[in-house]
């Protein structure tokens, strides 16, 4: 009996012992944005996430809502992993808060800013998800030659001094070469240059308005297409999204989609996996999106040999 009694006692105590441990620290995702032509990524990510159902992890975004300088208020506390939806996010992260890892969900240019040493091994702190969008201008700009046969300039809104545009320059005028385009260029370094962006389509006698990779741009997307809309001409985006808000055609991965491959990656992460280790992953698929309805706006007709290769054809 003393020795029963003693196994019920040990039993008891071990019970008591367990109830009284306290709940495992919860863990913050924060996910970093610079602004609205963004946010697709960081709500797809954020949903995915938390689709997971991963225990004692809180994924918290937070949007600087097109003021790059807002991003540093982003930053401090306990965070487990910062997660960002593009280059501008990232830099402030890494620059503004040492410890965390980060990764970055559709990143254009990721050797050229220097925040890994390798894409099969980062070495860091940082990986994440290249969205290939500045290496990929000038294939837009091919398919605006297919799309639209009569245009022979195009104008080239960019960004300068930010990390991809020297890739995006690169890339289309390598395209423009062979394809017998020629290119005019309009710089927006913030929002007000887009002011007499009519008058440069005009003046350049340009037939279309080709995006590259910017915070700036893409977070006054409603700008950017007011005007071009207003000088009568189409406007080639990053991906669908852009199409469905107004752009002529876009090709490149989606925010949902690269906010869900990134969501995986930070599972793994969460689990404990190494970020230093992670590779940082290509989008696992690309769309060609068309936008019917402003080729009609404009009075253009458009080969119907791009549009039976598109992924999606807004009406």
């Amino acid at each position: 009996m003393k020795t029963r009694a003693a196994w019920v006692a040990w039993w008891l105590a071990l019970l008591l012992l367990g109830g009284c441990r306290e709940a495992p620290a919860e863990r913050e995702v924060r996910v970093v944005v610079s602004g609205p032509g963004r946010l697709a990524r960081a709500q797809a990510f954020a949903e995915r996430l938390r689709g997971y159902g991963l225990a004692g992890v809180r994924v918290r975004v937070c949007d600087a809502e097109g003021e790059a300088a807002r991003l540093a208020d982003c930053l401090g506390g306990p965070v487990a992993l910062y997660v960002t939806v593009g280059g501008v996010e990232t830099r402030t992260v890494v620059e503004g808060d040492g410890e965390a890892p980060v990764l970055y969900v559709g990143l254009a240019a990721s050797r050229d800013w220097g925040f890994v040493e390798r894409l099969s091994r980062p070495g860091g702190r940082v990986s994440g998800v290249d969205n290939n969008y500045a290496e990929l201008s000038g294939k837009r700009l091919q398919l605006l030659r297919l799309a639209l046969p009569q245009v022979r300039r195009v104008l080239v809104l960019y960004q300068p001094g930010v990390v991809p545009t020297a890739r995006g320059l690169a890339s289309v005028r390598g395209a423009a070469e062979v394809l017998g385009l020629e290119l005019a260029y309009h710089p927006v370094r913030a929002v007000g240059d887009l002011e007499g962006l009519e008058a440069r389509v005009a003046q350049t006698g340009a037939g279309a308005v080709l995006l590259l990779p910017s915070y700036v741009l893409e977070n006054h997307l409603d700008d950017v297409l007011a005007r071009t809309n207003a000088a009568g001409v189409p406007l080639v985006g990053l991906d669908a999204a852009q199409v469905r808000a107004g752009a002529l055609l876009a090709y490149g991965a989606t925010g949902t989609a690269m906010g869900r491959q990134a969501a995986r990656m930070a599972r793994q992460l969460l689990e404990g996996y190494p970020v230093s280790e992670m590779p940082v992953e290509r989008p696992q698929q690309m769309s060609l999106a068309l936008n019917r309805g402003v080729a009609r706006r404009l009075g253009l007709e458009l080969d119907p040999r791009l549009l039976d290769l598109a992924d999606e054809v807004v009406p």
